[in-house]
């Protein structure tokens, strides 16, 4: 069967929501069923350093504001608004992206309609990866999107 075309989410967190859509924290962005892995971005969500496997966000550059999940959700709405996360997160992040890849592929393969995001579907992201991986970059910060 066709996969499907996109992974947009609409304009603002109530169109997303009406479009069956949810906060994904591994993509850092509002995703439709055919472009979640939930139980891999639940595993995400257990892997981090802090209570529970739990990432901590932020609103700051310093780090001294932490952001619930849901706080980070919600600047989909704002899209001048970011997020800081550490360069931990950004490691596992492109890690388990890989993982992403692969499991969406098997997927496909076994006749499912799901789709990995274009903007991380693409070799510039794995050369990013690699570069995270290698250590040169030290954190990250993110526009949460609700088109991917």
């Amino acid at each position: 069967p066709p996969a499907p075309k996109s992974c947009t989410c609409g304009t603002n967190t109530t169109t997303a929501l009406s479009l069956n859509c949810k906060y994904d924290s591994l993509a850092a962005a509002w995703l439709p069923p055919h472009c979640r892995d939930d139980a891999l971005t639940a595993e995400f969500d257990r892997s981090g350093p802090g209570p529970n496997g739990t990432w901590t966000y932020y609103a700051d550059d310093h780090h001294t504001i932490p952001m619930s999940v849901e706080e980070v959700a919600m600047l989909a709405n704002n899209q001048s608004a970011r997020v800081k996360m550490t360069r931990e997160w950004h490691v596992v992040h492109c890690l388990f992206y890989w993982r992403k890849m692969v499991r969406i592929r098997d997927r496909v393969v076994g006749g499912e309609e799901v789709l990995l995001e274009p903007s991380f579907d693409n070799e510039e992201h794995v050369r990013h990866c690699v570069g995270v991986v290698l250590g040169e970059s030290w954190g990250t910060e993110a526009r949460v999107a609700l088109v991917t």
